[in-house]
């Protein structure tokens, strides 16, 4: 029988930081391109949409809240105490279906930091974790993104204040 090609959530594994959170349900990732309309005087409609940049990838997960694995140890949420410390790290999806010993990720998220966390707890259903996070940029199958060009150099010339 053929592999199927439609991944399905049972398909798809979240590392964070190399690690695998198994207590994640959902995770959405949401690529925004900034535009702006460039209008002309004498038309009523835009002459052109130029993009003008790729904005930060926002990446939402949420799961299951398991007592003695809090927000703080796999979805690497920091605590205060290591807010100096804090190190971005990367988010991937993973096919749990390829069996590969060096699978291509599904989504790969760079330079990930949460930016938000909230737990819920209820009387009649299980208590649930959402956790957000913003990255720098994200590439699937088709292979990585990259910026072209140089980045400039935004250090301060020795000598000045």
């Amino acid at each position: 029988m053929p592999t199927p090609y439609t991944v399905t959530g049972a398909r798809a594994l979240v590392y964070v930081n190399n690690q695998l959170v198994g207590i994640f349900e959902s995770c959405t990732v949401a690529n925004t391109t900034s535009t702006e309309a460039i209008h002309l005087l004498g038309r009523y409609t835009p002459a052109e949409i130029a993009i003008t940049a790729k904005e930060a990838v926002n990446v939402t997960c949420s799961g299951f809240r398991v007592a003695g694995n809090g927000k703080t140890i796999l979805p690497a949420v920091p605590k205060v105490q290591d807010l100096l410390n804090f190190e971005p790290f990367t988010i991937a999806v993973i096919d749990r279906q390829n069996t590969s010993p060096n699978p291509v990720p599904l989504e790969t998220i760079q330079n990930c930091v949460p930016t938000t966390d909230n737990t819920n707890y209820n009387a009649k259903a299980t208590s649930r974790v959402n956790i957000n996070y913003v990255g720098t940029i994200s590439s699937d199958e088709a292979g990585p993104q990259s910026e072209s060009g140089t980045v400039p150099d935004l250090t301060p010339p020795s000598g000045s204040t």
